[in-house]
């Protein structure tokens, strides 16, 4: 009896300790990523130090996630962002990723599952809100929030790429091309067209340039931020489904923006939005969302690309493409072949949809008639 009660003993104390290491792990994991931890925020080379392992990226990317969308992570993890790293080691243009989840709200098994994966992978950005299309604008704009507080503690970046878990960035090409529309914008005069030479010109982008009167005679490239993705500027307010806007009262249309399947902001176009987050209106469509915010903003170029497939379905394939959206996982692991392989994004070219290149010299109304 005593061997009996001792062995019951023993198998107490185990237990106890096991769930006290499993919940310290779940506690550790799952605790939502809001801070930084720092001894002295004035001490910048403490603070820079602290973050060394993520060698400031130009990049940082954050990939809208949802908790029970495993399988796409794993994928995006072992094709595009595999790709990337590849590329990365003989790349000067460095990159960092984070899956963006919520974490109110999950049942017992979801929190086990996303601490094993947080535990492995450690990729995860876990905000304090409930993950669901309903709260994505305000779960993007906490991811924005996020990131302005990093930079102010070491993590150093340039541009903040949004996407979706169900989109494909050709990241060889990505990388390598934002340093040349850095280089292609500063030989620009900075108007529409782009006064560029033919052999120079970008044949992928219309731009539109913003800025005060006061600031053109001294103006660089290096004092104005990019939007760029592929732009909208005609669309009509939603009145059904879930992107059913009841809210709108800005005018008669949405005003334009970069569609959601993937764009790309400067650093201070972070800041300006995190730092007015609490006064911003939030509706349905996060794309809308953001292209309202910036909407006044000054020293702003927004930057419409063709390679950005980023509209609510494909429009088909090209091999210039940068970001292409609504793409599943079997065929991301095509891409992700063809690009190894043949160093091409698809296995034939093809479209389903005709693209245009915004006209921005012309009312909203007006600007995006399909290339015939």
């Amino acid at each position: 009896m005593r061997k009996i009660r001792e062995s019951r003993q023993c198998r107490s104390l185990f237990f106890a300790l096991f769930s006290f290491i499993l919940g310290s792990m779940i506690t550790l994991n799952l605790t939502p990523i809001n801070k930084t931890c720092i001894v002295d925020n004035t001490d910048k080379e403490y603070n820079i130090m602290q973050n060394s392992k993520l060698k400031n990226p130009e990049l940082i990317i954050i990939i809208m996630s949802a908790p029970k969308n495993l399988d796409r992570r794993s994928v995006i993890r072992s094709t595009w962002l595999s790709l990337g790293k590849k590329t990365g080691l003989t790349s000067s243009f460095k990159f960092k990723h984070y899956f963006v989840l919520g974490s109110i709200g999950l049942s017992n098994d979801e929190v086990l599952h996303l601490s094993a994966e947080q535990s492995e992978f450690s990729d995860i950005l876990i905000l304090p809100i409930h993950d669901g299309y309903e709260n994505l604008t305000g779960k993007v704009l906490k991811s924005f929030e996020w990131l302005d507080e990093q930079y102010n503690y070491g993590l150093g970046y340039k541009y903040v790429l949004k996407c979706d878990d169900d989109s494909f960035v050709n990241l060889p090409l990505l990388l390598s091309e934002i340093p040349k529309m850095e280089k292609t914008l500063s030989n620009s005069n900075l108007k529409f067209p782009l006064n560029l030479s033919p052999e120079e010109l970008n044949q992928f982008i219309t731009t539109d340039v913003q800025m005060n009167e006061n600031v053109k005679t001294n103006f660089h490239i290096n004092n104005v931020s990019l939007y760029w993705g592929y732009f909208h500027g005609n669309a009509k307010i939603k009145t059904a489904g879930k992107w059913k806007e009841n809210d709108w009262i800005t005018c008669d249309r949405y005003v334009p923006y970069a569609l959601g399947g993937g764009y790309i902001l400067s650093k201070p176009l972070i800041t300006f939005l995190a730092n007015n987050a609490k006064y911003f209106r939030t509706f349905k469509s996060e794309d809308v969302s953001v292209g309202l915010w910036l909407s006044p903003v000054t020293n702003i170029i927004r930057i419409h690309d063709i390679r950005f497939d980023t509209e609510w379905i494909t429009r088909g394939c090209k091999n210039y493409y940068l970001v292409t959206h609504k793409i599943l996982p079997k065929l991301m692991k095509t891409m992700h072949e063809n690009l190894e392989n043949n160093k091409q994004l698809c296995t034939r070219e093809e479209e389903k949809r005709k693209y245009y290149l915004y006209d921005w010299t012309v009312p909203p109304s007006q600007c995006c008639n399909s290339v015939k």
